[in-house]
């Protein structure tokens, strides 16, 4: 099947949103989720894959010959001047181990192989280098986790896998945006002027530049108007402004014992959620219809609750309010994550409202392992869940969540190398 146009795709949707505007959406979008969160059910999930003790061991302990073999690669790297040929074989260790341990299909690795991310990551992360010789990794990486998500929303509609100037831009403002806001060098005062200066040029005003970092953000916001005219794509900075409002009503959540009746805590959260990936959805098709716009929007809410369930410690400590946050606070989370995991699996059945060739390739690869990353989460969180409850979701998983925290501070140490490896083998 032939991939289509940006333009065919718009001309071709039977259902485009041209009336309501994006900000009038979001109310309802935002509504809709949280009927469906209320409906979804608190009790023990049927998970796909289950395991016993001793098959948890064999894999853990093939899990430990793959780190270590993935590691004296790492290593090998830094004296070897084939660094393509070294992370290609990296990919191969990586992908034999993920087909084994989580049960992936060889045609979804196929599948993976041949989409496209990983040459559109590649890219990324070159023209990132080149935008700024000084970015750091883990700036890249923070981007590089939109570019992956903008990528899947391509293959959904049919689009070719890219990193068209306005994803590449779009994932770049907020490392930026958030390093900027997040200094604590940086006055309240002069954070305001920027934010005020940041949602000016939002909306199409040239503003001047007070600082190297203004002018990175104009500049970046430049790059998606060269891509997408204002007067033609309203909706594509409807979503821009709908995500900072978003991230703007978010920082009500940064603040000491607040109350889940005090402030709308679910609301908040799938509205930054929804909004950010609405807005990669029209960064990359120009518009949407009603039923894409519902689709990207709870596929938004649900990666940042998943992002919430990992941060949950974190969030804890800088007194940032989650659901997870907040709940940890007088029960466990057992029973929130339950509905957490059904309210995932009904959002992921609305990879259908797409035309891309892909579609069911993408939800396959998604229902297969939706129930491992899920998983994984909670034992990140494993001090906020019941111990006696535990055993009940480690029996879905290859490792028990004790060896999954041993082999997460193995990346840690050897952090270093990684990121070395990493960019090393993405610019060679």
């Amino acid at each position: 099947m032939v991939l289509a146009t940006r333009s065919e795709f718009i001309a071709k949707s039977d259902n485009i949103s041209r009336y309501d505007t994006v900000t009038s959406r979001i109310p309802s979008l935002k509504s809709h989720f949280q009927n469906i969160w209320w409906n979804c059910s608190s009790d023990i999930p049927s998970f796909i894959n289950s395991y016993t003790r001793t098959e948890q061991f064999i894999y853990e302990n093939k899990s430990d010959k793959y780190v270590d073999q993935l590691f004296r690669q790492i290593d090998f790297q830094k004296k070897a001047p084939e660094y393509q040929e070294t992370i290609e074989a990296v990919r191969q260790v990586a992908a034999e181990f993920l087909q084994e341990s989580f049960h992936i299909p060889p045609h979804l690795f196929a599948f993976i192989d041949s989409c496209g991310i990983y040459d559109s990551i590649k890219t990324f992360f070159i023209l990132s280098r080149k935008f700024d010789p000084d970015i750091s990794i883990e700036d890249i990486y923070q981007a590089g986790r939109n570019v992956i998500t903008a990528n899947l929303i391509q293959m959904l509609l049919g689009l070719p896998v890219r990193v068209s100037p306005s994803i590449f831009a779009y994932s770049m403002l907020y490392p930026y945006t958030d390093n900027y806001l997040d200094d604590p060098s940086i006055s309240s005062t002069t954070k305001y002027a920027f934010n005020m200066k940041f949602l000016k040029r939002l909306q199409g005003e040239m503003v001047e530049s007070s600082n190297p970092n203004e002018k990175t953000i104009s500049t970046l916001v430049g790059m998606i108007e060269s891509e997408w005219d204002r007067m033609q794509y309203p909706k594509v900075y409807e979503s821009l402004l709908s995500i900072y409002q978003a991230q703007v009503n978010s920082l009500s959540l940064v603040s000491k014992e607040i109350s889940p009746f005090e402030k709308d805590i679910l609301g908040i959260s799938f509205e930054k959620g929804g909004t950010s990936v609405l807005t990669d959805g029209y960064l990359i098709a120009g518009d949407l219809t009603l039923d894409q716009e519902e689709a990207l929007f709870g596929f938004g809410a649900f990666t940042q609750l998943m992002d919430d369930l990992e941060d949950v410690h974190t969030d804890l400590i800088e007194n940032r309010a989650s659901i997870f946050s907040t709940t940890s606070h007088f029960c466990k989370l057992d029973r929130l994550f339950n509905r957490f995991y059904d309210f995932g699996h009904i959002v992921i059945q609305n990879l259908n409202a797409f035309p891309g060739k892909d579609v069911q390739l993408l939800s396959e690869l998604m229902t297969t392992c939706i129930d491992p990353m899920l998983l994984t989460s909670i034992g990140q969180a494993i001090s906020y869940f019941n111990k006696n409850n535990l055993g009940t979701y480690e029996i879905h998983m290859p490792f028990h969540f004790s060896f999954l925290e041993k082999q997460r501070q193995k990346v840690i140490k050897n952090k270093k190398n990684i990121e070395r490896f990493l960019e090393l083998g993405l610019i060679s």
